[in-house]
C-alpha cells in the first residue's frame, strides 16, 4: 500500500489531537478531533472538540466546526447507531463525563450528564459500541491510581441508565468492536509499570463477565496507542501508532485475516 498526503488540517494557535474518522448515515466521511489552544493573552490552555466533513465532490475537507457544546470538553470517538452518533466527553466542564448525541456529527447535545459513575474518578477516554439488539456498551479508561482497571458500562435504549462493572485490566486509548460472528474484541495500550514498557494489544472481551482474554500483541513499544478497528471481508484492519522502530513515532496498519468457526475465531 502506498500512502499519499490528501490534506493537512490546521487551526491557527491550536494543537489538533486524537483525530477519529467515522461514516455518517448519509455516507459522508466525518473527522472529529480535539484541540488544545493557548490564548496569546494569558497562555491559559483551553480545550475544544471540533468536526469536519469531507466534500467528495471537491475532494476537500470542509472548514472545521466547533459547535456550542464543543468548548471546554474533549469529545472522543463518535459511534453511529441507526441515524444517531454518540460520543463521550471528558475533562474541562465534563470531568464527570458526558454522553453526547448528534444527527450530523457536527452539532451535539447533552444526552446524559454526569455520565461516569460518581464512585470512580479520573475516568476519561471511552469507546462506545452497539450490539445487534441495540444494547450500548462503553469501555472507559481510568487513571485514579497507577494501573487502575478500566470500566465496562452497558445500557438499553434510550441509553439514559448505565450499569458499570470493573474489568480485569488497566488500559489506555481503548477501541471496542463487535465482530460479525457476535464476539467482542478491544484494542488498547497496555503499560507494564515494573518494566517501564508499553504495547498495543488486541484482546477478547467477555461481555457477561467483563473479563479480557489475551489474543494478539501488535509490533509496538515506546509511545504507542490509539488503535482503530475495522472488520471487512474476513479481515481485521488495525491502525495505530508506535515508536518501537527507532525514536520517531509512526502510524502502522495491521491486516489480520480472521477465520470463524461457529462462535469461535482466531487469526490465520
Amino acid at each position: 500500500i502506498i500512502w499519499q498526503s490528501q490534506a493537512v488540517l490546521t487551526w491557527q494557535g491550536g494543537d489538533l489531537r486524537d483525530p477519529k474518522l467515522s461514516i455518517r448515515t448519509d455516507g459522508q466521511l466525518l473527522l472529529t478531533a480535539g484541540m488544545r489552544w493557548s490564548t496569546p493573552v494569558n497562555a491559559r490552555e483551553t480545550i475544544y472538540s471540533l468536526g469536519s466533513v469531507f466534500d467528495a465532490d471537491n475532494q476537500a475537507w470542509q472548514e472545521p466546526m466547533i459547535d456550542a457544546m464543543g468548548k471546554a470538553t474533549w469529545r472522543w470517538a463518535p459511534t453511529w447507531n441507526v441515524d444517531t452518533a454518540y460520543a463521550v466527553g471528558y475533562a474541562g466542564r465534563d470531568r464527570q463525563g458526558c454522553l453526547y448525541q448528534s444527527k450530523d456529527g457536527l452539532r451535539w447535545r447533552v444526552h446524559v450528564a454526569p455520565f461516569f459513575p460518581s464512585s470512580f474518578v479520573f475516568t476519561n477516554e471511552s469507546s462506545l459500541a452497539f450490539d445487534s439488539y441495540d444494547t450500548a456498551y462503553c469501555l472507559t479508561r481510568r487513571d485514579a491510581i497507577r494501573g487502575a482497571v478500566a470500566l465496562l458500562g452497558s445500557a438499553q435504549p434510550p441509553y439514559e441508565n448505565w450499569q458499570w462493572r470493573k474489568t480485569n485490566t488497566a488500559l489506555g486509548g481503548p477501541k471496542l468492536l463487535r465482530l460479525s460472528n457476535g464476539e467482542w474484541i478491544a484494542a488498547f495500550r497496555k503499560i507494564n509499570y515494573r518494566r517501564g514498557t508499553a504495547r498495543t494489544l488486541i484482546q477478547k472481551l467477555d461481555m457477561k463477565t467483563a473479563r479480557f482474554k489475551p489474543w494478539l500483541s501488535l509490533p509496538s513499544g515506546g509511545d504507542t496507542s490509539y488503535p482503530g478497528l475495522v472488520e471487512s471481508g474476513g479481515r481485521l484492519l488495525v491502525s495505530y501508532y508506535s515508536s518501537h522502530d527507532g525514536h520517531q513515532a509512526r502510524i502502522y496498519l495491521a491486516d489480520i485475516p480472521l477465520r470463524f468457526k461457529k462462535r469461535s475465531w482466531r487469526f490465520r
